[in-house]
């Protein structure tokens, strides 16, 4: 299994790969399609460094 902090440096990868092709002359729906990738790669980038327990996104209010 890949530690954290390999995964993290993936993700970072991805966007950086992601951010050098939306620079190129592109459809509007691949340009799309990039935006949503670095989108979600930057998510769980976030999630994956940020500290256990800070997110509170999932916490129950009654």
């Amino acid at each position: 299994m890949l530690s954290t902090e390999k995964i993290s440096r993936a993700f970072e990868a991805i966007c950086e790969e992601a951010e050098k092709l939306k620079t190129g002359d592109l459809p509007d729906p691949v340009r799309a399609g990039l935006s949503l990738i670095i989108s979600i790669a930057r998510h769980q980038n976030d999630i994956r460094t940020s500290p256990k327990g800070s997110c509170s996104g999932h916490t129950k209010e009654m």
